[in-house]
């Protein structure tokens, strides 16, 4: 296994209610525990770096000791935004690891199948975003709402996390941002800039983000279902 997993796990939902996004409960555990044990469950993953807040820090710490997982798991310490957490916990990569991958505490719903689809997507190509297709139609607004165009939605996506890149190719890419690092929205973004190739996998429907209380809630029954499932 020559992939490391860097899991954000700082942030705090403003749209929840200024709550923790990795430690809400969802379906009886919370939502970080759920990430992890589909990390290891993988069996491609050879170690996890999971990046908290100094707020939240005791409390992960906890909770990845109690899971008592079968690979390493390491918690650090990140910033206030998400390019801050990803990039401390990519520092703490260890260099001989070839590939790094990148997954949201706040994508609970993440599977052991699609954390392999996302490797082996990586192993062909370097860089590898999970993502799905685009069902509504998109418009592009100017500031005063005015719509600009409307995209051809064929050629649109959704980028999720998973995403997997070439260990050097990421640090390469952060160095050619300079200061700019900062400003993308996610990993991804940075090789585009870096003039590295980026292809995408298709990703889950289910695989959703925790943004909104009505994720929660979508989020819990999935869970829920799967659970029964595997009664």
């Amino acid at each position: 296994m020559t992939c490391s997993a860097v899991v954000p796990a700082a942030g705090r939902g403003q749209r929840l209610g200024g709550r923790e996004k990795p430690l809400l409960p969802l379906a009886g555990r919370p939502a970080l525990a759920w990430v992890l044990e589909a990390l290891s469950a993988s069996g491609v993953i050879a170690e996890i770096i999971v990046v908290a807040s100094e707020a939240n820090r005791e409390a992960v710490e906890s909770l990845c000791t109690a899971l008592g997982l079968s690979l390493p798991v390491q918690v650090v310490i990140g910033g206030a935004e998400r390019a801050l957490s990803v990039r401390a916990g990519v520092e703490h990569v260890p260099d001989d690891r070839r590939y790094v991958l990148i997954h949201d505490a706040a994508r609970p719903l993440v599977t052991p199948e699609l954390v392999r689809r996302a490797i082996a997507a990586a192993l062909r190509h370097g860089a590898a975003v999970a993502a799905i297709p685009v069902t509504d139609t998109i418009k592009q607004v100017a500031s005063d709402g005015r719509v600009v165009t409307t995209p051809e939605r064929s050629t649109l996506v959704a980028a999720q996390t998973p995403q997997v890149f070439r260990l050097d190719w990421l640090r390469e890419a952060y160095r050619r941002a300079g200061a700019q690092w900062v400003t993308a929205t996610d990993e991804a973004m940075l090789l585009e800039r870096a003039g590295f190739p980026v292809f995408v996998f298709p990703g889950d429907p289910e695989n959703l983000k925790l943004t909104t209380p009505i994720d929660v809630t979508i989020a819990e029954l999935i869970l829920e279902r799967r659970m029964r499932g595997n009664a």
